[in-house]
Order: structure tokens, then sequence, then C-alpha cells
């Protein structure tokens, strides 16, 4: 009741807002009076204004809530979320701060496919590496893309998003924006425009930076816009690809295999549901992380799944298994 009175002294406030300024402007309207009821006649031509907004449009999670969904969760934050419904099932420490890894890329995707859908580029263009790709660390997962190398935007997506190729990530980033600096702005920028205004992106593959992090909520804002691809999404059905690409006019194909476990038959599938986009990431500091769309086989409702800094790989896909079992 509190909230709802809150509510009707904010809507009375920007009533008396309008009718000030029809005053102001010399329509025809009764003065308002503070100390009687404001009445509004049916000749009132006011206007009906319903953005279209993040509480409209998203399930809403308060800044101070910390709801578990037991007591012996082994991540840093998570979340489950019924789409279908917009509530929440269960949330651990939602707003707080994480590191992505390569959970980023579904933010990469989504900045890569408006600029296809804006007519910037196109999915069967042709990206020629240009300059060599380098890594400030040892053993990162890698396409091996060299200069010179030719390659299209589609099966640079399938590398970003099947196996995680950081390589790939930087080859979309420069062929889209002429530098990782600006396609890096560009995802911030798309990012604030998501709501996901907890955020801040350095780099478009998620290799550990502490300014490069994000929220677990922020993640469900961008990944929604994600799951509206049905691009991305049908990439993320495949669990394996053969990636074709070019080398001093050589084919060389290089076969792709989900780094989703769920996925790759590596860790059994939770009964009774199936999975549309997902992306997994994996750093020392982000530790396991993987977000998933669930959707039940039955009911078809939709589940957004988050799990971030599960100590390692066999504990992630257990986590998710348990989360769902809050499902009732």
């Amino acid at each position: 009741m509190k909230c709802l009175s809150k509510i009707r002294k904010k809507c009375g406030l920007c009533l008396v807002f309008i009718m000030g300024c029809s005053l102001l402007c010399g329509c025809d309207y009764n003065a308002y009076q503070a100390n009687q009821p404001l009445h509004i006649s049916s000749t009132t031509n006011l206007p009906i204004v319903r953005p279209s907004g993040l509480a409209n449009d998203n399930v809403v999670i308060p800044y101070d809530a910390y709801v578990y969904d037991d007591d012996s969760f082994e991540y840093e934050a998570g979340l489950l979320i019924n789409q279908t419904q917009n509530k929440v099932v269960c949330a651990v420490n939602p707003h707080k701060k994480i590191y992505p890894a390569s959970m980023t890329k579904i933010l990469t995707a989504v900045v890569v496919m408006d600029a296809v859908n804006s007519g910037q580029i196109s999915l069967n263009d042709t990206v020629v590496i240009q300059k060599k790709i380098e890594f400030n660390e040892d053993n990162v997962t890698a396409l091996g893309l060299e200069p010179g190398d030719y390659i299209t935007v589609d099966e640079l997506l399938h590398g970003l998003l099947i196996s995680s190729y950081n390589d790939c990530a930087i080859a979309l980033a420069r062929y889209v924006s002429g530098s990782v600096s600006e396609f890096v702005e560009r995802m911030n920028q798309k990012a604030a425009q998501l709501g996901a205004t907890n955020s801040h992106f350095v780099n478009p593959h998620g290799l550990h930076d502490n300014n490069h992090y994000t929220t677990p909520y922020d993640l469900y804002l961008i990944f929604k816009e994600f799951l509206k691809n049905n691009t991305l999404v049908q990439i993320d059905s495949n669990s394996t690809y053969v990636l074709t690409m070019y080398r001093d006019s050589e084919k060389i194909e290089t076969e792709l295999t989900s780094t989703n476990a769920f996925l790759s038959n590596s860790f059994e599938m939770p009964t009774g549901y199936h999975i549309t986009g997902w992306k997994t990431g994996t750093t020392e500091k982000a530790g396991s992380c993987i977000i998933l769309e669930f959707v039940n086989d039955e009911t078809n409702e939709e589940y957004i799944c988050l799990v971030s800094n599960a100590k390692d790989h066999e504990t992630l896909y257990q986590n998710v298994n348990d989360m769902l079992k809050q499902i009732y």
C-alpha cells in the first residue's frame, strides 16, 4: 500500500504539471486549486502516454535484493528469471560487480548484428585480416587468424559464439568499427541503451581487465537483446560446426565444438528443457560462468539462468541444475 500511495502521489504531481503547462499555453482549463480535488472534465484532451520502458519489459529487482535459492550455493552471483511471467525464481547477489569473462561476447554479437541490421555490413561480407592479432596472456582460446586470412562475418560469429574464439572477437570489432577502441565505445553505448548502467567494457572478448565488469542483472538485460536475434540464436543451436576460412587461396576447415557442456553432452542436460541462446566464460578472476535460456518442453515457459564464478566446470553445471529445481 505504501508503494501504491507513492505512485499515486507521483501521478498527481505529473497531472499538476500538465495542467499548469496547459494554463501557461492559454488553453481553456479551470485553475487547479491545491486545497481541492483535481477534476478533469471529459472534454479535456490530455494525451495518454504509456512509454515502453525497462520496468514494462523486464523483471525489476530492487538494488538491495538479496534472495537466496538455497543456503549452500557455490557461486558468487546468479539469477534464474521466468521470462514468460517476468518473475524472479531465485537470485544471489543480482547487482554485485562481477567479471563476465567470455559472456562479454553476447554484447559483442549484439553490436555486430546492429551493424548488420542497419545495412552497414552484411553477414556475407568477407573480412580480410589486415594485421596480427595479439593478446597479453598465454593460452588464449583462438582460431589462429593471421594477416592475409579471409573469412566471412557469419563464420566469425560462429567462431565467436560456439567455440568462444577471442581472435574472432577482435576481427569483428576491427571490421565493424575500424578499431577495437571504437567498437568498445559502441558496446558501452549499447549496454547503457539497454539499461545495463552498472557495466563497463574495455574489450570485445572478455579476457580479464579490472575495468571490465558487469552485474548479473545487467547481463540479463543484454542477453534479452541477444535472444531477440534469430541469427544469433540459430548459431547457438549448433553443438558442432565446420568453420571455413581461406589462407593463401587454401581452404581451411575447422570443426568447432560447443563450449556449453549441456550441448556437447559432457554434462547431462536438465530433464524437460531445451536450450535456445547461451554463452559460457572462464578466467581465473571470473571463475566458471554461464548464461543461457531454458525453455520448458511442456509449458513452453522461458527461463534465463546465470551462474557466475563457480569454483570449477563441474560445479558450474551442477549449480545450474540445482537452480532449475527451484522452479515449481
